[in-house]
């Protein structure tokens, strides 16, 4: 290289703007320009003759990390060319400074991560509130088909811009039995589709069938284009598939207790969403908790069912058990007045306690009949005006002959003539009756107190006694229909278990409260608090 050419090359590094190294063969620092040193963070003399301690190898530019003295890192993008240098082959590195770059390169990266992650968080919020959201709603009904129609409005638009569900039958057939659509007019489609498609039960090549059959989820991320064709050949019901134009759908099972019975689809349209795994975990947790509600809704059915068939029996039963103990009343009646003959003292005591026991029952099986019509919801309320004193001392007549035979006094107190009460008497009568025959069973000796008294429109009625009291743990038990203090095969109280359950519900039914205060040992006191009932 002339000398002349030397001197234009060595301006032309002076002055770029970025760092210029010329490292010999042994790779020395042989010059360096300004902006070079600036690099370095050092002076060009005192880095001229050092080794450059970076590849120069030539080729694609490479990036390195300079530690400046005095502390700091800086970025730099590095690139070599073969030169001639002063007569020696040389390479010429060129340096440029691109920490600022990369720094809003990273920083800018960040901004996508953070975002991401930010995205990223509340979608899995959306996913944990539209679970919560689903359990609470699919909890908050025990109606079957209500549950089922719940589970397909729920998915829409959340999961899917439609979605059927599918329940198979004791007969084997798998009708859609609920649906939904984000638009109105599809809405129309899908019930349409109900009425026109049958799902054949012996085709597990079909999404339904194939999904109940394994009891595995299936999902499909791009409907094929033929869809609509290989469902449906010809028909209305084809034209309502095209109509839908399902572009990814997913097909879950509805499982509980190890059986799946029904099958759950969700599928995307005019979104144009197209499913993943991500998806698919959100629908089966989804149908999951579906599947819970619908079972426990027919479980509850179930239960409902069995229960107007128990109260049903239990009626019946009662109302035969009752005429004949009517009629053995009756001729009680007749052979303790002496009308089919005389009757001495021996044999009138003996129909006297005739008479008391087929009464005792008369009451069991009366209190079962009203248990049995108030679970039924068949027992009415039929209000008049009733004197709240006669109701008393009649409630206490036909306690005492339970009293006299425990030798147990019973008083009764009532508010005295003109006291009156628009309620149901013979609901009252019933009540006070029940509590009068609670107390007279658990003491065994002592006594027992009916008093009564009008407060405000209403009245507060109290049976109180000196028998064995309650315990505090099984305060609340007392009133659970067949549940007595005594559970025992040998226990010395008889009765049904039902006195207090019916009691608490006829006052429920005459909009009152019942409370009671007792302790062992001490003897319990029942309070009951009657409005006066409008016409």
């Amino acid at each position: 290289m002339r000398d002349g050419s030397m001197a234009d090359l060595r301006a032309i590094v002076e002055l770029n703007a970025d760092g210029i190294v010329v490292v010999d063969g042994a790779g020395r620092i042989r010059f360096l320009n300004p902006a070079a040193a600036a690099l370095f963070g050092r002076g060009e003399e005192e880095l001229l003759g050092e080794e450059f301690g970076f590849p120069v190898a030539a080729g694609e530019g490479t990036e390195v990390e300079i530690v400046r003295r005095g502390g700091g890192l800086v970025q730099a993008e590095l690139r070599v060319a073969r030169v001639r240098w002063e007569g020696e082959d040389t390479s010429l590195v060129a340096l440029r400074d691109v920490t600022d770059r990369r720094r809003a390169e990273e920083a800018e990266r960040e901004r996508f991560r953070a975002e991401a992650a930010r995205e990223e968080a509340e979608t899995a919020a959306r996913k944990v509130a539209f679970l919560a959201d689903a359990g609470a709603i699919l909890g908050s009904s025990l109606d079957y088909r209500a549950t089922l129609s719940r589970v397909a409005r729920l998915s829409v638009p959340f999961l899917a811009d439609y979605c059927l569900v599918h329940v198979q039958g004791d007969d084997g057939e798998i009708p859609q039995v609920a649906s939904a659509h984000r638009d109105p007019a599809g809405d129309a489609l899908l019930e349409r589709l109900a009425e026109t498609y049958r799902v054949d039960p012996a085709n597990p090549r079909t999404p339904v069938p194939g999904v109940l059959r394994s009891g595995r989820p299936l999902l499909v991320s791009e409907v094929p284009a033929d869809a609509a064709e290989r469902l449906a050949p010809e028909g209305e019901t084809r034209e309502i598939f095209q109509a839908l134009g399902p572009v990814s759908y997913m097909t879950v099972p509805l499982s509980a207790h190890g059986r799946t019975f029904g099958a759950l689809t969700l599928a995307t349209s005019v979104s144009g969403r197209r499913y993943g795994d991500a998806d698919l975990s959100l629908a089966e947790d989804l149908a999951r908790r579906a599947a819970t509600a619908v079972e426990n809704a027919r479980l509850f059915e179930q239960a409902q069912a069995a229960n107007r068939a128990k109260s049903e029996f239990l009626a019946v039963m009662s109302h035969e058990l009752r005429t004949p103990l009517n009629a053995v009343i009756g001729y009680a009646d007749l052979l303790q007045a002496g009308i089919t003959g005389p009757v001495n003292d021996r044999q009138r005591e003996q129909l006297g306690r005739i008479k008391s026991s087929s009464a005792h029952l008369l009451q069991l099986i009366e209190e079962i009949l009203t248990f049995s019509r108030i679970e039924a919801h068949q027992e009415r309320v039929r209000a008049e005006q009733a004197d709240l004193d006669a109701l008393l001392r009649e409630a206490g007549s036909l306690a005492e002959p339970l009293a006299g035979a425990k030798r147990i006094a019973l008083t009764v107190r009532g508010p005295g003539t003109g006291a009156t009460l628009r309620t149901d008497p013979a609901k009252v009568r019933q009540i006070l009756l029940n509590l009068l025959s609670n107390a007279v069973k658990f003491t065994a000796h002592g006594e027992v107190e009916l008093s009564g008294e009008l407060n405000g429109d209403g009245a507060v009625l109290r049976v109180r006694d000196t028998g064995v009291g309650i315990a505090p743990e099984h305060l609340d038990r007392i009133w659970e229909p067949f549940w007595q203090v005594e559970q025992s095969a040998t226990r010395v109280a008889e009765g049904t278990g039902l006195g207090l359950t019916v009691a608490r519900d006829l006052v429920g039914l005459l909009g009152g409260e019942i409370s009671v205060r007792s302790a062992p040992g001490q003897g319990s006191t029942f309070e009951v608090r009657l409005p006066s009932l409008s016409d």
